[in-house]
């Protein structure tokens, strides 16, 4: 990155871009940036969300919107500076893990059930996560986590459903 580049980033742009700085791992940064991801989450999530009923799914359904819309504008910006979908931007692996987790039982087997299937879509990017990687700017960053986060959480509720849990 040149000096101008780096120049070009907003701190808070790039706090929010490399998730506080996990993106800068010198192995996997996208699995260092969703575990961190999934730690956080753990604290953050309600233990079940949709116990608050209908105002709650609401809420919980617009912020995980809210964040996607944050993480396509942070990546967009992040891009200038890191270059085309940068391993320091894993603002989106929290996007995806948000995707992977949400509506899902607060249990630690849950948890890294979907780090592992998110993990694991994420990097063979099946269809169409592979084709949303070439759209351009933050939205091609961004959607093909969540892409992966939606697999991950599908597979989940089949595997709760067939288990009982």
């Amino acid at each position: 990155m040149t000096p101008r580049q780096q120049a070009s980033i907003h701190p808070l742009v790039w706090f929010v871009a490399t998730g506080g700085g996990l993106g800068y791992s010198p192995v996997a940064p996208g699995t260092a940036g969703t575990l961190g991801c999934g730690v956080l989450l753990w604290f953050l999530m309600p233990k079940d969300p949709t116990a608050g009923g209908s105002l709650a799914v609401f809420t919980l359904s617009v912020s995980v919107l809210a964040f996607i819309a944050l993480s396509i504008w942070v990546s967009t910006r992040a891009e200038v500076a890191f270059g085309k979908d940068a391993s320091k931007i894993v603002v989106d692996e929290f996007a995806g893990y948000l995707v992977a987790v949400l509506f899902l039982p607060k249990t630690l087997i849950v948890y890294i059930a979907a780090f592992l299937l998110f993990r694991i879509f994420d990097v063979l990017k099946p269809f169409p996560a592979a084709r949303a990687e070439t759209l351009p700017g933050g939205v091609g960053v961004v959607l093909d986590d969540l892409v992966a986060g939606i697999y991950a959480n599908a597979l989940i509720r089949v595997m709760l459903l067939a288990t009982g849990i």
